[in-house]
């Protein structure tokens, strides 16, 4: 059995995968939280696999996947304590599936990796020669392209919509903090309605305008690339866009699968 794992700035994801499968057996999220020690997520984590009916003796190999360096050793550790092998690391000599050709690309987040990962395997899957663009809304929004070639060339990053939020309420004096709720409107008729109508609405339009500009400069016909879309808040937002696209939830952790996948074989 297969344990992946994905650190991100807010969450660090779990799942668990039959070896050379791509299909998620189950999986579980704690808070990232660079105070803990790696005994204290050793316990956490041993839990939340019992309770999910996995047993640690199961698990014969692991991957993992951070874009937060202060917890790289600690979860490194925590996999090693509960399975007793060190992980594969998404980063240089791991056998992705595409090329990346961007300036440097060891600048290439691990989770934008493995989210173009999963993509080429679907597309592999499912025969379509075809550009994709891959939409992440986390802590931050990213949004990366995959030509026809399966080549990653590079992306656009922005604040994502919490953060955009947070940094709303933290920078001034009168804007509070709110939870997102109801249906937003352009036009806001209070401050919280103004404020979801800014921040979900003007990420949707963002993102549809960074389509756009993305798909000429592949030098696409409009509409060809393929649209795909994870992260906690890609739903709420992608709702409310011009642009159709696939939403896959489980879509990193798939693609830690298919990066193991690759480099086992």
């Amino acid at each position: 059995m297969l344990l992946a794992v994905n650190v991100g700035n807010k969450s660090i994801s779990f799942a668990t995968f039959e070896n050379g499968s791509v299909d998620v057996i189950s999986k579980f999220t704690a808070s990232a939280d660079k105070s803990r020690t790696a005994d204290e997520y050793v316990i956490l984590v041993k839990q939340l696999l019992d309770y999910s009916g996995i047993d640690t003796k199961d698990i014969d190999g692991s991957i993992m996947a951070s874009v937060v360096p202060q917890l790289n050793d600690v979860i490194k550790s925590v996999i090693l304590k509960l399975t007793g092998k060190s992980p594969l690391v998404v980063g240089p000599g791991v056998k992705t599936g595409f090329a990346i050709r961007i300036d440097d690309p060891a600048e290439l987040g691990a989770d934008i990796v493995a989210n173009a990962a999963a993509v080429v395997s679907i597309l592999k899957a499912e025969k379509m020669d075809r550009p994709a663009l891959i939409l992440d809304m986390g802590r931050v929004t990213t949004l990366f392209a995959i030509t026809k070639n399966r080549e990653v060339v590079g992306g656009a990053i922005v604040p994502g919509v919490d953060m955009s939020l947070d940094a709303l309420h933290r920078d001034t004096a009168l804007l509070p903090s709110i939870e997102l709720s109801g249906a937003p409107r352009a036009i806001g008729k209070n401050t919280k309605a103004s404020l979801i109508s800014g921040v979900i609405l003007g990420q949707a339009a963002m993102i549809d305008g960074l389509v756009d500009r993305f798909e000429k400069e592949l030098r696409c016909d409009f509409g060809e690339a393929m649209l795909f879309a994870t992260g906690e808040r890609c739903e709420t937002v992608t709702a409310n866009c011009t642009h159709t696209f696939r939403y896959c939830p489980d879509l990193t952790l798939n693609g830690l699968a298919c990066i193991y996948k690759n480099t086992a074989e």
